[in-house]
């Protein structure tokens, strides 16, 4: 879902532009962005099938799926040249889907990763990943050109085809509150599995949980019974929305829209990794190292 945030604030400056947009979306993605864009046109267009067996083995979770996760991404690139041809589409763009490009028509990336957080042994992962970069005609990395936000991971060394484009956070769109009537709100976010080991280790470290609120999946919270605290449905964006932009402070996993997300809020926070997600791990331990330098 931190795809589906990140872009956003990209689908509000294309209408501000005079464009229509079509959002190839899985039905729960749908729903979010029609929570914004009332009338924006929404095409079917399920994910990969991901599997998370909450360990912190993702490499190895990916690895097994492989076989599934390949045939999704050739799947993908039919259906997108299919839509294109059917919708008329003069440019597509692609948050960090190999799959989703044209040969037909100009197709952009947008990810903050042109580098892999991986070992020293996992280098055919990158190479890879290179490979499919080269695919699209064109790069958006939402950093900062000194790559403030995402460090190594979004550093141009290759010579890719890229543009920074900023930060991109859907609190761009509001206006900040300088009253905050929240003391905390934790945000678990990520496959259920790791979000519910979160919630669980946070509640273990709150002193005053009378002015908390959790924002998490309905099925997370389902599994959870009843809490201490409030809680809201990550489901309704809009009402998530307003109680995190009056949040004194967040507490969240690192991933990297909800740091685009902090760099906009400009409030006390909290991070911890998603266990075994190399990429969250770096973000976390950049972060603090900013964090520590000032």
């Amino acid at each position: 879902m931190g795809h589906v945030a990140r872009c956003i604030p990209l689908v509000q400056t294309f209408l501000d532009n005079g464009n229509t947009v079509f959002a190839a979306v899985s039905e729960e993605q749908g729903a979010i962005l029609r929570a914004y864009f009332p009338s924006i046109e929404l095409v079917n267009h399920e994910g990969y099938p991901f599997v998370f067996h909450g360990k912190g083995n993702f490499s190895l979770d990916l690895a097994r799926q492989f076989k599934q996760l390949n045939k999704r991404l050739l799947d993908e690139q039919e259906q997108t040249e299919l839509l294109v041809n059917e919708l008329a589409i003069d440019v597509v763009i692609s948050d960090h889907r190999y799959g989703f490009r044209s040969k037909n028509v100009p197709s952009i990336l947008l990810t903050h990763q042109l580098n892999l957080p991986v070992r020293w042994y996992e280098g055919w992962v990158q190479k890879m990943h290179d490979k499919f970069l080269r695919c699209f005609d064109e790069i958006w990395i939402p950093d900062t050109i000194d790559s403030s936000l995402a460090g190594n991971l979004s550093q141009n060394t290759k010579g890719f085809n890229c543009a920074y484009i900023g930060a991109l956070s859907r609190f761009q769109l509001n206006a900040i509150p300088e009253m905050k009537t929240i003391d905390s709100v934790i945000i678990a976010s990520g496959p259920a599995v790791y979000a519910e080991q979160f919630i669980r280790e946070q509640l273990k470290k709150l002193l005053d949980p009378e002015n908390t609120v959790i924002i998490a999946a309905p099925d997370v919270l389902l599994n959870m019974g009843e809490l201490p605290v409030s809680t809201q449905s990550s489901a309704d964006w809009k009402t998530s929305d307003t109680s995190i932009l009056h949040a004194k402070k967040v507490i969240s996993r690192c991933g990297y829209s909800t740091l685009m997300d902090l760099s906009v809020l400009k409030v006390p926070f909290s991070l911890t990794p998603t266990p075994g997600q190399r990429e969250q791990e770096y973000l976390y331990r950049f972060w603090a190292s900013k964090v520590m330098g000032n």
